[in-house]
């Protein structure tokens, strides 16, 4: 038996290690997992924003969202994740978490309906990092939030 470690990423074995706990996780409940990306692009075509995240059991599992600084606090961010949310509603997700760090967007998240369940001290022995979470459900907030592109986010 020989324990590799490495600083170097590798697909392919990464791919192993996920795929053989989401086999064994499928005895419990069938896995579901599906990328969920939306990104905004300017007149360029230069992405000036986007949200990664992607759904699995019923859960909305938000895993980056970032907006250029210059094109910040026109209601962007918002329309990204009212974007994100219903379409994992169409997904039949009920729920949906992200983290945060103390310097990023915790006003921001909860502005949007989303509730502190934890932290973690430390980072950088400076930082906080904030787990949050939402239920999902069809509100007037998430219907067609893309539908008014000149909207001004206001």
């Amino acid at each position: 038996m020989e324990f590799i470690i490495s600083s170097v990423a590798d697909h392919d074995e990464e791919q192993t290690i996920i795929s053989n706990l989401w086999e064994y996780n499928s005895h419990v409940t069938p896995v579901d997992i599906q990328p969920l990306r939306i990104i905004v692009k300017n007149e360029r075509k230069e992405i000036i924003g986007g949200v990664i995240a992607r759904t699995w059991w019923g859960g909305l599992d938000i895993q980056y969202l970032w907006v250029a600084q210059a094109h910040r606090k026109m209601g962007i961010g918002k329309k990204l994740m009212q974007s994100v949310q219903q379409e994992a509603l169409t997904r039949c997700c009920h729920m949906a978490y992200v983290d945060t760090f103390s310097f990023q967007a915790l006003g921001f998240y909860q502005r949007l309906g989303f509730s502190k369940y934890g932290e973690l001290a430390g980072f950088a022995h400076r930082h906080t990092r904030y787990y949050l979470s939402k239920s999902l459900t069809i509100d007037a907030s998430l219907l067609s939030p893309l539908q008014d592109h000149n909207n001004d986010g206001k």
